[in-house]
């Protein structure tokens, strides 16, 4: 992949019952989930969660006894490039991060590793060798499906900022003042890149990496989510840009967003 050290490459759900949240998204995200049309070395039992337009946003894989034993549990991940996977899996150690899953080969794919921040917060660093950049994430995207906000909740927000700021280059260049005691929401930029924003975790708002997908019809998903069991946590609201947010669980409690346009 040609993405800058970084950048969101992939976004990936992990689930206790994979039969059962395929549909979900389907008819919340109108996303199709399957298995690849090519096979594809290395990736094992995995589906691929593929947009109307035919571009992927990433993919779901189904947790297994031994992975739940070791502490994996529903939830979306993101995976952010690395120039080189194994440096900045080091980094991530002398940074007071943890390692899940040691770097690897994925089959022709690229090199991952699995790991945490200080906070435990799990996300991926990987390095793919295709020569095509990934296109998972594009916030002046329209296209549906596609992921156009990364959210950032953490108990300790300036020991956050410090640590991505140090491993993969985020910095904070503009914050904004919440209502009531909830501090700042602080945006993340990679360079010319808005990547999305930083806020402190709360009870309403646990610790993670929060994804925010594109749908057309805000309205119309909130109905999905809540036929298809699911729960709204938050919205939907209006929010700069002429767009629209709300925030839910899928049936198995994993946390995402969804981003519409504003009806005229």
């Amino acid at each position: 992949m040609t993405n800058m050290a970084g950048e969101p490459v992939w976004y990936e759900l992990m689930t206790q019952d994979l039969s059962a949240t395929r549909p979900f998204y389907m008819n919340v995200v109108r996303w199709k989930i399957g298995r690849s049309p090519e096979e594809l070395e290395g990736v094992g039992d995995y589906e691929f969660i593929m947009r109307e337009d035919g571009g992927l946003t990433g993919g779901a894989i189904q947790l297994t006894d031994e992975m739940t034993a070791g502490g994996a549990r529903p939830m979306w991940t993101v995976y952010f490039a690395a120039d080189d996977v194994d440096a900045a899996v080091a980094r991530v150690k002398e940074l007071g991060g943890s390692v899940l899953m040691e770097a690897h080969d994925l089959g022709d794919i690229g090199r991952l590793a699995f790991v945490a921040d200080p906070h435990g917060i799990p996300f991926y660093l990987m390095r793919g060798n295709s020569p095509e950049k990934s296109q998972v994430y594009d916030t002046a995207s329209t296209s549906f499906g596609q992921c156009g906000w990364n959210e950032l909740t953490t108990p300790d927000l300036d020991a956050s900022l410090a640590f991505y700021g140090e491993l993969l280059g985020f910095a904070v260049n503009e914050r904004m003042t919440m209502p009531g005691d909830a501090g700042d929401y602080c945006f993340l930029d990679l360079g010319d890149l808005r990547l999305g924003a930083a806020m402190t975790a709360s009870d309403a708002w646990p610790a993670g990496w929060k994804p925010y997908f594109r749908v057309a019809d805000v309205d119309g998903a909130k109905s999905a989510v809540d036929a298809n069991g699911g729960k709204v946590l938050m919205g939907p609201h209006e929010v700069p840009g002429d767009e629209m947010i709300l925030v839910a669980h899928d049936p198995e409690g994993s946390t995402f967003g969804l981003v519409a346009p504003k009806k005229a």
